[in-house]
């Protein structure tokens, strides 16, 4: 199995790129630098213009993520088809990667449509959220059966409030509503802005919903420091129950930092400098706190309430 486990991991690393790489796409207005799809100018090797070439990178990783999917699936249904742990998120992941190329062909043809764009950032939070499922089936299968305890729904709760904000997120850029208000932590010079259009509306909910993300953080984070020294008590708690305690930590550092990327992107206007790192630490907290549910639901048991 480490052959395949290795796999999963490197399509995971691609798709983390990947999503950096759309942030790039985002950010410099490279979005229809290629008009056709998946050519560019109905080339494969564009122009050397450097916009071009921003899209049809962000393409060709895309490519080389398709193909390692491909690779995954095949293998499962050929070594592995009656493990269901594995079957089911490879064929997600399958599924929903086909699904993202074709939105990605969408979003040219029509022109950055920003609902598609938001669409477009999902479907690839999704595909990431299938290979993280593999990678902790291929060692860790989940019990089937097994009562959610609170701090596991506390734990699938936090990273869908991550999931739900990185979504509106995307549409804040593709609404054209990054800029809206420009200081911080005040908008517009006041806490309770009035809000009349969408995209204030959609600036103000991102805000706060990052605030809302960090405090769920900071409470699973006591949670599970709760349910570590339950079980250390009851002589449950193991070494590997670590992960469980450190993820919620590492997404906390996380999302400071996140926040941080937010007020330097008001600074700089925007500019892909800061962009960029916004959404790839944005993809990072969601993988962090969904590996972290993941491994709370397979690692905690009845000391963890």
């Amino acid at each position: 199995m480490r052959p395949y486990r290795r796999l999963v991991l490197v399509a995971i690393g691609v798709s983390l790129v990947l999503i950096a790489i759309g942030g790039t796409v985002r950010a410099t207005d490279s979005g229809l630098a290629c008009p056709d799809w998946p050519a560019c100018y109905g080339r494969w090797i564009p122009p050397a213009d450097l916009h071009m070439w921003i899209e049809h990178t962000h393409r060709l990783v895309a490519g080389v993520l398709l193909l390692l999917v491909w690779a995954l699936t095949l293998w499962t249904l050929r070594r592995f088809r009656d493990r269901r742990e594995l079957l089911g998120p490879v064929l997600g992941a399958w599924i929903l990667v086909h699904a993202q190329a074709l939105l990605g062909a969408l979003v040219v043809w029509n022109l950055l449509k920003a609902e598609l764009v938001t669409a477009h950032l999902g479907m690839a939070m999704a595909v990431l959220g299938c290979l993280i499922l593999l990678a902790v089936n291929v060692t860790r299968p989940p019990v089937r059966g097994a009562a959610w305890t609170p701090l596991q729904r506390g734990a699938a709760g936090v990273a869908a409030l991550a999931y739900v904000q990185i979504l509106v997120g995307g549409h804040v850029t593709g609404i054209g509503a990054s800029l809206v208000f420009t200081d911080f932590p005040t908008m517009g010079g006041t806490m309770l802005p009035r809000i009349g259009t969408e995209q204030e509306a959609y600036h103000v909910l991102h805000r706060v919903l990052a605030f809302a993300l960090f405090f769920a953080v900071l409470w699973l984070a006591a949670r599970v420091v709760r349910a570590r020294r339950a079980g250390q008590a009851a002589g449950t708690w193991t070494e590997v129950q670590r992960w469980v305690v450190k993820l919620p930590m590492w997404a906390a550092t996380l999302i400071v930092v996140q926040i941080g990327l937010g007020v330097a992107n008001l600074a700089s206007r925007a500019s892909y400098v800061t962009v960029t790192p916004h959404l790839a630490v944005a993809s990072w907290i969601w993988a962090v706190l969904l590996l972290g549910a993941l491994l709370t639901r397979r690692l905690t048991g009845e000391h963890s309430a």
